[in-house]
Protein backbone atom coordinates (compact mmCIF):
# COMPACT_ATOMS: atom_id res chain seq x y z
CA UNK A 1 0.00 0.00 0.00
CA UNK A 2 1.26 3.46 -0.86
CA UNK A 3 1.46 6.60 1.26
CA UNK A 4 -0.55 9.80 1.01
CA UNK A 5 1.14 13.03 2.04
CA UNK A 6 -0.58 16.24 3.18
CA UNK A 7 1.37 19.25 1.89
CA UNK A 8 1.13 22.98 2.48
CA UNK A 9 2.74 26.25 1.52
CA UNK A 10 2.10 29.79 2.75
CA UNK A 11 0.29 32.15 0.41
CA UNK A 12 2.48 35.23 0.22
CA UNK A 13 0.04 37.66 -1.37
CA UNK A 14 -1.61 38.58 1.92
CA UNK A 15 -0.09 38.24 5.37
CA UNK A 16 -3.35 37.05 6.95
CA UNK A 17 -4.26 34.49 4.28
CA UNK A 18 -4.49 30.81 5.21
CA UNK A 19 -1.97 28.29 3.86
CA UNK A 20 -2.67 26.53 0.58
CA UNK A 21 -2.77 22.73 0.89
CA UNK A 22 -2.48 19.90 -1.60
CA UNK A 23 -1.73 16.17 -1.64
CA UNK A 24 1.02 13.98 -3.07
CA UNK A 25 1.72 10.29 -2.88
CA UNK A 26 4.76 9.12 -0.97
CA UNK A 27 6.95 8.61 -4.03
CA UNK A 28 6.24 12.10 -5.35
CA UNK A 29 5.09 10.50 -8.58
CA UNK A 30 1.58 11.94 -8.37
CA UNK A 31 0.15 15.13 -6.88
CA UNK A 32 -3.31 16.67 -6.64
CA UNK A 33 -3.60 20.48 -6.69
CA UNK A 34 -6.85 20.98 -4.74
CA UNK A 35 -7.83 24.21 -6.54
CA UNK A 36 -4.27 25.59 -6.48
CA UNK A 37 -0.62 24.71 -6.97
CA UNK A 38 0.87 21.29 -6.26
CA UNK A 39 4.61 21.89 -5.97
CA UNK A 40 7.00 23.69 -3.64
CA UNK A 41 5.26 22.85 -0.37
CA UNK A 42 6.42 21.28 2.86
CA UNK A 43 5.10 18.10 4.39
CA UNK A 44 2.49 18.22 7.14
CA UNK A 45 1.64 14.54 7.64
CA UNK A 46 1.72 11.24 5.81
CA UNK A 47 0.02 7.89 6.32
CA UNK A 48 -0.67 4.68 4.44
CA UNK A 49 -3.70 4.59 2.16
CA UNK A 50 -4.89 3.56 -1.30
CA UNK A 51 -3.48 6.05 -3.80
CA UNK A 52 -5.81 4.69 -6.48
CA UNK A 53 -8.82 5.44 -4.29
CA UNK A 54 -7.43 8.90 -3.54
CA UNK A 55 -7.02 9.56 -7.26
CA UNK A 56 -10.60 8.55 -8.00
CA UNK A 57 -11.91 10.71 -5.15
CA UNK A 58 -9.85 13.62 -6.53
CA UNK A 59 -11.47 13.29 -9.98
CA UNK A 60 -9.88 14.70 -13.11
CA UNK A 61 -9.96 18.32 -11.90
CA UNK A 62 -8.19 17.36 -8.64
CA UNK A 63 -10.84 19.14 -6.55
CA UNK A 64 -12.48 16.01 -5.12
CA UNK A 65 -16.03 17.13 -5.78
CA UNK A 66 -15.69 20.51 -4.02
CA UNK A 67 -17.81 22.00 -6.77
CA UNK A 68 -17.80 25.73 -5.97
CA UNK A 69 -14.94 27.57 -4.31
CA UNK A 70 -15.98 29.38 -1.09
CA UNK A 71 -19.41 27.73 -1.14
CA UNK A 72 -18.51 24.05 -0.71
CA UNK A 73 -15.04 24.67 0.64
CA UNK A 74 -11.50 25.67 -0.21
CA UNK A 75 -8.29 23.73 -0.84
CA UNK A 76 -8.37 22.31 2.71
CA UNK A 77 -11.62 20.42 2.11
CA UNK A 78 -10.48 19.11 -1.30
CA UNK A 79 -7.25 17.85 0.27
CA UNK A 80 -9.06 16.22 3.19
CA UNK A 81 -11.31 14.29 0.82
CA UNK A 82 -8.30 13.00 -1.11
CA UNK A 83 -6.55 12.08 2.15
CA UNK A 84 -9.55 10.10 3.41
CA UNK A 85 -8.03 6.67 2.47
CA UNK A 86 -5.13 7.47 4.83
CA UNK A 87 -7.40 8.77 7.63
CA UNK A 88 -5.49 12.04 8.00
CA UNK A 89 -6.26 15.70 7.26
CA UNK A 90 -4.34 18.91 6.63
CA UNK A 91 -4.68 19.90 10.28
CA UNK A 92 -1.68 22.03 11.15
CA UNK A 93 -1.89 24.24 8.07
CA UNK A 94 -2.32 27.90 8.99
CA UNK A 95 -6.00 28.84 9.03
CA UNK A 96 -7.18 25.24 8.72
CA UNK A 97 -9.18 25.20 11.95
CA UNK A 98 -11.14 28.29 10.84
CA UNK A 99 -11.76 26.65 7.48
CA UNK A 100 -12.99 23.47 9.17
CA UNK A 101 -15.28 25.51 11.42
CA UNK A 102 -16.90 27.20 8.40
CA UNK A 103 -16.96 24.41 5.81
CA UNK A 104 -16.62 21.21 7.82
CA UNK A 105 -13.81 18.69 7.49
CA UNK A 106 -14.98 17.42 4.10
CA UNK A 107 -16.86 20.46 2.81
CA UNK A 108 -20.41 21.76 2.61
CA UNK A 109 -22.64 19.35 0.63
CA UNK A 110 -24.36 22.38 -0.91
CA UNK A 111 -25.12 26.03 -0.41
CA UNK A 112 -28.39 27.97 -0.41
CA UNK A 113 -31.23 25.74 -1.69
CA UNK A 114 -28.72 23.07 -2.61
CA UNK A 115 -26.78 25.26 -5.06
CA UNK A 116 -23.35 23.86 -5.97
CA UNK A 117 -24.14 20.30 -4.88
CA UNK A 118 -21.00 18.58 -3.67
CA UNK A 119 -21.80 15.05 -2.47
CA UNK A 120 -18.85 13.23 -0.93
CA UNK A 121 -18.37 9.94 -2.81
CA UNK A 122 -15.94 8.01 -0.62
CA UNK A 123 -15.46 5.11 -3.08
CA UNK A 124 -15.02 2.56 -0.33
CA UNK A 125 -14.82 -0.30 -2.86
CA UNK A 126 -11.67 1.06 -4.53
CA UNK A 127 -8.30 -0.31 -3.41
CA UNK A 128 -4.76 -0.57 -4.68
CA UNK A 129 -2.19 1.94 -5.83
CA UNK A 130 -1.27 3.98 -8.87
CA UNK A 131 1.86 2.72 -10.65
CA UNK A 132 3.58 6.06 -10.01
CA UNK A 133 2.95 5.71 -6.28
CA UNK A 134 4.34 2.24 -5.59
CA UNK A 135 7.52 1.39 -3.75
CA UNK A 136 8.98 0.08 -6.99
CA UNK A 137 8.45 3.47 -8.63
CA UNK A 138 10.22 5.11 -5.71
CA UNK A 139 13.18 2.74 -6.02
CA UNK A 140 13.50 3.31 -9.76
CA UNK A 141 13.37 7.08 -9.36
CA UNK A 142 15.82 6.91 -6.48
CA UNK A 143 18.36 4.97 -8.53
CA UNK A 144 18.30 7.69 -11.14
CA UNK A 145 18.35 10.74 -8.89
CA UNK A 146 19.82 9.98 -5.50
CA UNK A 147 22.90 8.67 -3.80
CA UNK A 148 23.00 5.58 -1.61
CA UNK A 149 23.11 7.85 1.43
CA UNK A 150 19.84 9.53 0.47
CA UNK A 151 18.26 6.14 -0.18
CA UNK A 152 19.08 5.11 3.39
CA UNK A 153 17.46 8.31 4.69
CA UNK A 154 14.33 7.61 2.61
CA UNK A 155 14.14 4.08 3.97
CA UNK A 156 14.10 5.49 7.51
CA UNK A 157 11.23 7.92 6.81
CA UNK A 158 8.55 7.31 9.39
CA UNK A 159 4.94 7.10 8.30
CA UNK A 160 2.60 9.03 10.57
CA UNK A 161 -0.13 6.97 12.22
CA UNK A 162 -3.27 8.78 13.32
CA UNK A 163 -3.57 8.76 17.09
CA UNK A 164 -6.69 6.95 18.39
CA UNK A 165 -8.33 10.19 19.57
CA UNK A 166 -7.90 11.83 16.18
CA UNK A 167 -9.18 8.75 14.38
CA UNK A 168 -12.22 8.69 16.66
CA UNK A 169 -12.82 12.37 15.89
CA UNK A 170 -12.81 11.70 12.12
CA UNK A 171 -15.17 8.76 12.60
CA UNK A 172 -17.55 11.13 14.39
CA UNK A 173 -17.25 13.64 11.53
CA UNK A 174 -18.09 11.00 8.93
CA UNK A 175 -21.07 9.85 11.00
CA UNK A 176 -22.45 13.42 10.96
CA UNK A 177 -22.04 13.54 7.16
CA UNK A 178 -23.85 10.21 6.77
CA UNK A 179 -26.75 11.25 9.00
CA UNK A 180 -27.20 14.53 7.13
CA UNK A 181 -27.10 13.02 3.63
CA UNK A 182 -30.86 12.43 3.21
CA UNK A 183 -32.27 15.75 4.50
CA UNK A 184 -29.63 17.82 2.66
CA UNK A 185 -30.29 15.98 -0.58
CA UNK A 186 -33.93 17.16 -0.56
CA UNK A 187 -33.18 20.92 -0.57
CA UNK A 188 -35.70 22.54 -2.94
CA UNK A 189 -37.39 25.90 -3.36
CA UNK A 190 -40.62 24.36 -2.10
CA UNK A 191 -39.04 23.74 1.30
CA UNK A 192 -36.54 26.59 1.32
CA UNK A 193 -36.93 27.43 5.00
CA UNK A 194 -36.56 23.82 6.15
CA UNK A 195 -33.60 23.28 3.79
CA UNK A 196 -31.78 26.24 5.28
CA UNK A 197 -32.43 24.95 8.79
CA UNK A 198 -31.12 21.49 7.82
CA UNK A 199 -27.87 22.99 6.55
CA UNK A 200 -27.61 25.15 9.65
CA UNK A 201 -28.11 22.17 11.98
CA UNK A 202 -25.58 20.09 10.04
CA UNK A 203 -22.82 22.68 10.34
CA UNK A 204 -23.65 23.41 13.95
CA UNK A 205 -23.15 19.72 14.79
CA UNK A 206 -19.82 19.66 12.94
CA UNK A 207 -18.60 22.82 14.65
CA UNK A 208 -19.54 21.71 18.15
CA UNK A 209 -17.88 18.34 17.47
CA UNK A 210 -14.74 20.29 16.57
CA UNK A 211 -15.03 22.45 19.70
CA UNK A 212 -15.37 19.34 21.88
CA UNK A 213 -12.34 17.75 20.19
CA UNK A 214 -10.13 20.82 20.62
CA UNK A 215 -11.37 22.20 23.96
CA UNK A 216 -13.33 19.43 25.69
CA UNK A 217 -14.51 20.32 29.18
CA UNK A 218 -12.74 23.70 29.09
CA UNK A 219 -15.90 25.28 27.64
CA UNK A 220 -18.49 26.27 30.24
CA UNK A 221 -22.24 26.49 29.58
CA UNK A 222 -22.21 30.20 28.82
CA UNK A 223 -19.43 29.87 26.24
CA UNK A 224 -21.05 26.77 24.76
CA UNK A 225 -24.35 28.59 24.26
CA UNK A 226 -22.60 31.61 22.78
CA UNK A 227 -20.59 29.49 20.33
CA UNK A 228 -23.78 27.81 19.13
CA UNK A 229 -25.42 31.18 18.55
CA UNK A 230 -22.38 32.47 16.66
CA UNK A 231 -22.18 29.46 14.35
CA UNK A 232 -25.92 29.57 13.60
CA UNK A 233 -25.76 33.29 12.86
CA UNK A 234 -22.77 32.79 10.56
CA UNK A 235 -24.57 30.08 8.61
CA UNK A 236 -27.63 32.28 8.11
CA UNK A 237 -25.45 35.13 6.87
CA UNK A 238 -23.62 32.76 4.53
CA UNK A 239 -26.84 31.50 3.03
CA UNK A 240 -28.06 35.06 2.55
CA UNK A 241 -25.07 36.14 0.47
CA UNK A 242 -25.24 32.86 -1.47
CA UNK A 243 -28.89 33.66 -2.25
CA UNK A 244 -27.88 37.11 -3.49
CA UNK A 245 -25.15 35.57 -5.65
CA UNK A 246 -27.50 32.95 -7.07
CA UNK A 247 -30.14 35.59 -7.89
CA UNK A 248 -27.47 37.87 -9.39
CA UNK A 249 -28.13 40.58 -6.86
CA UNK A 250 -24.41 40.42 -6.04
CA UNK A 251 -21.39 40.10 -8.31
CA UNK A 252 -18.80 37.37 -7.71
CA UNK A 253 -16.30 40.00 -6.56
CA UNK A 254 -18.82 41.35 -4.06
CA UNK A 255 -19.54 37.82 -2.88
CA UNK A 256 -15.84 37.14 -2.21
CA UNK A 257 -15.57 40.44 -0.31
CA UNK A 258 -18.63 39.62 1.80
CA UNK A 259 -17.39 36.09 2.46
CA UNK A 260 -14.11 37.48 3.77
CA UNK A 261 -16.04 39.93 5.95
CA UNK A 262 -18.18 37.11 7.39
CA UNK A 263 -15.05 35.06 8.08
CA UNK A 264 -13.58 37.92 10.10
CA UNK A 265 -16.83 38.60 11.96
CA UNK A 266 -17.03 34.91 12.88
CA UNK A 267 -13.50 34.87 14.32
CA UNK A 268 -13.98 38.11 16.24
CA UNK A 269 -17.22 36.75 17.73
CA UNK A 270 -15.59 33.47 18.75
CA UNK A 271 -12.68 35.40 20.29
CA UNK A 272 -15.21 37.38 22.33
CA UNK A 273 -16.88 34.19 23.58
CA UNK A 274 -13.68 32.43 24.67
CA UNK A 275 -10.62 33.16 26.73
CA UNK A 276 -7.52 34.03 24.67
CA UNK A 277 -5.91 30.65 25.40
CA UNK A 278 -9.10 28.85 24.33
CA UNK A 279 -9.29 30.80 21.08
CA UNK A 280 -5.66 29.98 20.39
CA UNK A 281 -6.18 26.27 21.03
CA UNK A 282 -9.42 26.06 19.02
CA UNK A 283 -8.11 27.76 15.89
CA UNK A 284 -4.38 27.08 16.33
CA UNK A 285 -3.73 30.83 16.05
CA UNK A 286 -2.22 33.39 18.36
CA UNK A 287 -4.82 35.38 20.31
CA UNK A 288 -5.94 38.32 18.22
CA UNK A 289 -4.88 36.75 14.92
CA UNK A 290 -7.59 36.77 12.24
CA UNK A 291 -7.16 34.87 8.95
CA UNK A 292 -8.96 35.00 5.62
CA UNK A 293 -9.64 31.96 3.46
CA UNK A 294 -10.36 33.33 -0.03
CA UNK A 295 -7.19 33.15 -2.14
CA UNK A 296 -7.54 36.06 -4.63
CA UNK A 297 -5.92 34.16 -7.49
CA UNK A 298 -8.05 31.05 -7.02
CA UNK A 299 -11.20 33.14 -6.51
CA UNK A 300 -10.59 34.98 -9.77
CA UNK A 301 -10.21 31.71 -11.71
CA UNK A 302 -13.10 29.99 -9.93
CA UNK A 303 -15.66 32.72 -10.51
CA UNK A 304 -14.70 33.21 -14.14
CA UNK A 305 -16.77 30.10 -14.71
Amino acid sequence: MGDLVAMRYPTEMLANLADHTYVTCGTGGKAWGCWGGKTGGTELHRATGSTKRADEIAESDERAGITCYLINGVCHQSANRILLPAAITVRGARGYEVSEALFGTYGRPGGFLGMCKAPFDQLTGTTGDLPACTAMALQMAARKRTSKRRLRRQAKTRVRVAIPRERKYLQGVLAIYRQARTPLKSATRARAFAAGRDLEAFHLRLFMHQVDYKLGSRVDRTADRRLREIRQSTERSRQKIEQWLMNRHMTPAEFVHEFDAETKVFQHAVAGALKPAQYSKLFDLRPGTIVTLADPRISKRAFKR
